[in-house]
C-alpha cells in the first residue's frame, strides 16, 4: 500500500507541476492563439479542478489511513531495530562468555597438562626407584645364594678332605699295623674305657 500511495502522490504532483507551468505559457501566447486556446482553458480548468480534487483525496487518504500506516510501519521498523540491537547485544554477550570459557578451558587444559607431566615424572621416578630397589634385592639375594653355595661347597670340600684324610690315615694305619699292634691298641682302648667307666 505504501508503494502505491507514493506512486499516486508522485503522479499527482507531476501532473500538477505540468499544469502549473502550462498556464503561464498559454497566457503569454498571442491573441489569435489565445482564441484557439479558449477551449483549452476550460479543459485546463477542469484538469486543475481534477488535480485539486485528486490531491485533496490523496491528502485525505494519507491523513486518515496513510499516517496510521506509516506510524505503524515506523513503530514496526523501530521495534525490529530494537530487537536487532538486543539480539546483537545478547550474541555479543554470548560470544564474550564463550571466549571467556575458551580462555578458561585453555588454562584448565594447560594446568591438566602440567599436572599430567608432573605425575608422569613422579611415576617415572617411582618406577626407577622401584627398579633400583628390586635390582638391589636381587643382588642381595644372589649374594646370599652365592655365599650359601660357597659355604655349602666349603663344607662339602671339608667333608671330602676329612674323609680323604681319614681314608689315607686308615690306609696308612692298616699298612703299619700288624696283628700284635692291633691287639695292643684294642687293649689300650679297652683299658682307657674301663678307667673312664670306673671314674664315673
Amino acid at each position: 500500500m505504501s508503494r502505491t500511495l507514493r506512486a499516486s502522490l508522485f503522479a499527482v504532483f507531476l501532473l500538477g507541476s505540468i499544469h502549473v507551468f502550462r498556464a503561464p505559457l498559454i497566457a503569454a501566447a498571442p491573441p489569435a492563439e489565445q482564441a484557439e486556446e479558449g477551449g483549452v482553458n476550460h479543459e485546463l480548468l477542469f484538469e486543475t479542478i481534477n488535480f485539486v480534487l485528486l490531491a485533496g483525496l490523496l491528502v485525505y487518504l494519507y491523513r486518515k489511513r496513510g499516517k496510521a500506516f506509516f506510524d505503524e510501519r515506523s513503530d514496526t521498523i523501530r521495534r525490529s531495530l530494537e530487537e536487532g540491537r538486543l539480539a546483537l547485544e545478547r550474541s555479543q554477550a554470548r560470544l564474550a562468555e564463550a571466549e571467556r570459557k575458551l580462555a578458561g578451558l585453555q588454562d584448565e587444559v594447560r594446568a591438566l597438562k602440567e599436572r599430567a607431566e608432573a605425575e608422569i615424572a613422579s611415576e617415572r621416578e617411582r618406577m626407577r626407584q622401584a627398579a633400583e630397589d628390586e635390582a638391589r634385592r636381587i643382588e642381595e639375594f644372589a649374594r646370599a645364594r652365592i655365599l650359601a653355595a660357597t659355604n655349602s661347597a666349603k663344607l662339602e670340600l671339608k667333608d671330602y678332605v676329612v674323609e680323604q684324610a681319614l681314608e689315607q690315615a686308615r690306609g696308612k694305619i692298616q699298612q703299619r699295623m700288624d696283628e700284635d699292634s692291633r691287639k695292643k691298641l684294642v687293649g689300650f682302648f679297652l683299658a682307657d674305657l674301663n678307667s673312664k667307666m670306673k671314674r664315673n
